[in-house]
């Protein structure tokens, strides 16, 4: 039985609207039972990473920075040396200057610690980086650096030690088969001469040994043009008043490869008075390359480079083009060019090499190859005609150079040294007459080593035809005998 109102409605149906109405659960208010949202996800936590210094070896006054986030917001950026807190910045960028001098030289941890407004903290990873502020370096002097050449056989050695904060120099060099009038640093980078930085005095108990003269400060500017590899010793005799003998001051990831200069160096050589001297100033840490060419006999030169190639060989283009000094004609240059790790490999194993260009030697005047040492490169073994003959000519060529037909293969005889040396050296190509199978001292425009070499533009099939391509070695051994002449050997 119902019970209605007087208006014909059930009360207890209108109390259960209305509680349901209140209860969310119809719709008018709240999720899962309850009035009140979700609470917001918490903030990213901070992030930090050191950016600078990337060099392992650091020195004077060094910029440090950092990358920093944080959900919350970055109330700041921490700088830490060894633990200790140095610096700090509250705005991005986040950087600060460190003072390296307030350390010891040798390794120290660096690391940057990020505070969000949360006051959460974050750590980096750390970075080592080693303080050199009072590098030791050996130098040594000879004449291999000297231009004009001097072709004395004294030498010296020694050691100079730089307080880069300071500018303070000690040290000095001992000398061998010389009597020096004077001596003391210059700043100049190799291939040039400049100004005396720091004077020499001669030791009292030893006439041979000559030390920096007490007092002499590098200023900050000379500091930073030692650093590039821009200061050399060099010491004076009467004979030879601008210098005999000298030596590049070379800091740590300054690598320096010099080289003397000549007609007969060329490929094939040419016969002239002319000389020459360069050297290539590496800077490491920059992955740049400085060239200074000074020549004699030469001023009409018109083109110099650089070149990848070792002894007895030309390469097929260059890897640095020099300019001509509009005021010295003797004088080619280029400076701070970027340079590959490929190309600071192939200086240290002397593969590199200088070549001037003259209107009456387009192919090349002069020439040298470059050396860390100074010492010119070994030049590849000999080879003779006799060992081609037995490696390639007699047992991989002479099955078909027969000499017996009226024509190739068979018109060419290969089958004992004699006849190899009748049939190829000094005589033109029957498939391009215009270049001769082998030309004495010129392997590049010797037909033989196009066709062996597969090069383009040969007629026919690279040879040996029909079987697999000679191996490198044996191909540099026909270079090298054709470079050196072509003897009946």
């Amino acid at each position: 039985m119902r019970v209605q109102s007087s208006h014909g409605f059930d009360w207890r149906y209108s109390l259960a609207i209305a509680l349901l109405a209140t209860s969310g659960c119809g719709g008018g208010g709240g999720y899962g039972g309850s009035s009140n949202p979700p609470p917001p996800p918490p903030p990213a936590a901070p992030t930090v990473t050191m950016t600078a210094p990337a060099g392992a070896s650091v020195n004077r006054t060094v910029s440090l920075t950092a990358d920093a986030t944080a959900g919350a917001g970055v109330n700041r950026v921490e700088f830490l040396v060894d633990g200790n807190l140095i610096a700090t910045d509250t705005s991005a960028p986040y950087s600060a200057d460190w003072n390296t001098s307030t350390v010891t030289d040798g390794s120290h941890s660096l690391t940057a610690r990020v505070v969000d407004t949360a006051n959460t903290t974050v750590t980096s990873t750390a970075v080592t980086v080693n303080v050199l502020n009072s590098p030791t370096i050996d130098v040594a002097v000879s004449a291999a650096e000297v231009f004009p050449r001097t072709n004395s056989q004294a030498t010296g050695t020694g050691q100079l030690t730089f307080n880069l904060v300071t500018g303070v120099v000690t040290g000095g060099v001992t000398l061998t088969g010389i009597t020096a009038t004077l001596a003391h640093i210059h700043n100049g980078i190799a291939g040039t001469n400049g100004p005396v930085v720091v004077d020499f005095v001669q030791s009292a108990g030893n006439p041979n040994r000559w030390d920096v003269e007490a007092g002499d400060v590098l200023t900050a500017d000379i500091v930073t043009a030692l650093l590039a590899g821009q200061l050399y010793v060099n010491v004076h005799t009467a004979a030879n008043p601008g210098g005999e003998i000298r030596g590049q001051i070379k800091p740590q990831g300054i690598s320096v490869g010099i080289a003397g200069l000549d007609g007969a160096s060329v490929v094939p050589p040419v016969t002239n008075t002319a000389a020459g001297f360069a050297a290539m100033t590496v800077n490491e840490r920059a992955n740049t390359a400085t060239v200074h060419v000074q020549t004699s006999g030469v001023d009409d030169a018109t083109e110099a480079h650089v070149h990848n190639a070792p002894v007895g060989q030309n390469a097929t283009g260059p890897l640095l083009t020099l300019l001509k000094d509009t005021t010295t004609a003797s004088h080619w240059s280029v400076e701070n060019q970027s340079v590959t790790q490929a190309s600071r490999d192939a200086l240290a194993n002397d593969t590199l090499y200088v070549d001037v260009h003259t209107p009456g030697a387009p192919a090349g005047a002069l020439r040298g190859q470059l050396t860390l040492d100074g010492q010119p490169p070994t030049a590849p073994p000999s080879v003779t005609l006799t060992q081609l003959q037995s490696t390639i000519f007699t047992p991989i060529c002479s099955g078909c150079h027969t000499g017996g037909g009226a024509g190739l293969p068979s018109s060419m005889n290969l089958s004992s040294a004699a006849a190899t040396f009748a049939a190829i050296v000094g005589v033109p190509s029957t498939q391009q007459p215009s270049l001769q199978r082998v030309n004495p001292n010129n392997p590049d425009n010797s037909y033989l080593v196009r066709k062996i070499e597969g090069a383009a533009g040969i007629t026919g099939q690279r040879m040996p035809a029909g079987g697999a391509p000679l191996d490198a070695t044996l191909i540099a051994n026909v270079r090298a005998w054709i470079a050196a002449g072509a003897q009946n050997n």
